[in-house]
């Protein structure tokens, strides 16, 4: 039976434009094809996101239950063909892959840095202690027919995934540290840890979250493009959109087998930030950042260890 997750329609002052419905529920072994490796014991639901008014999917996400009053955990979000991206998509292969690699490799009393659904998705794949364990805002992405909407959107939101109060956690520091200059950034992420051991993973998309985080300070865009099959096209379609464009710094992620993402950074104050400086934007050099230790990459995703400066 289709249903609405803990009652949003009973609670809601004001319709949003979608809804989440029920689709299934059980174990990972009911959902094969989400390509994850989710440890037993742990509740698993898919959803649809539905249009409220023409009942059209758009979108399908899983999501882990950790119980009552604990947010749902986002493992993967797939808009569906020729719906309005809602939401950034999953990297089921890719966040494998990784939280395979934290288990193997991060130290049992070393602490995660990451986006705070990253760090949720991290913590239930993997053990790991993570800085951010809780749900919270997402920037919204909503075609501009919702705009009048956002109050809504936002309200319903805030129910289904659990959110707490904003004075609940300090996640706006973790984003100013990555929208600051390098040097200031990295001191700033150096006072979050406090002396822990401490590891921080960013993905490629981050970038495009931290523009909608702090539009005032960083300018990032994305554009995708049809794959051609020959790479070569692939690239030159690229430089050719960017040169006419005008960016000279960017960063190209592959979606699947049928685009290719480009992020592409609007100024020079944001080039400097300390996020471009830790994912492959520009003239990337991650082996020179003093404060920062290189120490994997997986896909979109790159971890480095937390140096803590060197006594004078």
């Amino acid at each position: 039976m289709l249903i609405d997750w803990a009652g949003c329609d009973l609670i809601m002052p004001d319709p949003a434009p979608y809804r989440y419905e029920l689709v299934a529920e059980g174990d990972i072994a009911d959902f094969p094809d989400l390509g994850l490796s989710v440890p037993d014991g742990l509740t698993l639901r898919q959803f649809a996101v539905r249009d409220a008014t023409s009942n059209a999917d758009l979108a399908s996400l899983h999501v882990v239950d950790l119980g009552e009053g604990i947010g749902p955990v986002l493992l993967d979000w797939q808009t569906a063909p020729g719906a309005d991206a809602l939401a950034l998509p999953g990297r089921g292969m890719e966040l494998d892959r990784l939280a395979e690699a934290v288990i193997e490799h991060v130290p049992d009393d070393a602490v995660m840095l990451a986006w705070w659904d990253t760090s949720r998705q991290l913590s239930v794949l993997s053990g790991v202690a993570v800085h951010y364990d809780q749900n919270l805002p997402r920037p919204l992405i909503l075609p501009p027919a919702w705009h009048d909407k956002r109050d809504s959107i936002e309200s319903l939101e805030r129910v289904f995934w659990r959110m707490p109060e904003p004075e609940a956690s300090d996640f706006a520091r973790f984003v100013d540290a990555l929208a600051a200059p390098a040097e200031e950034g990295l001191a700033m992420l150096a006072g979050i840890v406090d002396e822990r051991s401490a590891f921080i993973a960013v993905q490629l998309a981050d970038a495009y979250k931290l523009a909608l985080a702090r539009p005032q300070a960083i300018g990032i865009g994305y554009r995708d493009f049809s794959r051609t099959g020959e790479i070569h096209d692939d690239i030159r379609q690229v430089k050719d959109w960017l040169a006419r464009q005008g960016f000279g710094i960017y960063a190209v992620e592959q979606m699947g087998i049928a685009r290719n993402r480009v992020y592409y950074v609007a100024d020079e104050e944001t080039a400097n930030s300390l996020l471009m400086n830790i994912l492959p934007f520009g003239e990337f050099e991650p082996l020179d950042l003093e404060g920062l230790k290189l120490v994997a990459n997986y896909g979109s995703y790159w971890v480095y260890e937390v140096v803590p400066p060197i006594p004078e």
